[in-house]
């Protein structure tokens, strides 16, 4: 299977970007959050070979791939995946942007 394009939505950059905000500033430096960051860019390399890894959500047009911490929502397209939402397990859901 040849190889897709990572695409991410601007709600699903906000995500990260908060949260490794938070991480950077809980903690007072920013290694976990670069640990964080290099296990997401892994998990989007898996992905971009792998497009059905994630499981198919109650839309059935939108896929979750559930990782340690964190679920990534996305949705596959002609030649990209777009990556719809970054969800950290340990927020609080009514924090979760809308797509």
């Amino acid at each position: 299977m040849a190889q897709k394009e990572i695409i991410w939505s601007h709600n699903a950059e906000k995500e990260l970007q908060d949260v490794l905000d938070f991480y950077n500033e809980r903690n007072g430096n920013p290694n976990y959050s670069i640990k964080l960051l290099d296990e997401v860019k892994e998990t989007l390399e898996l992905l971009s070979h792998n497009e059905h890894i994630g499981r198919l959500t109650v839309d059935k047009t939108t896929r979750v791939l559930v990782k340690s911490v964190y679920l990534v929502f996305y949705k596959i397209q002609n030649d990209n995946i777009e990556i719809l939402s970054f969800w950290v397990n340990r927020q609080n859901p009514e924090n979760r942007i809308d797509n």
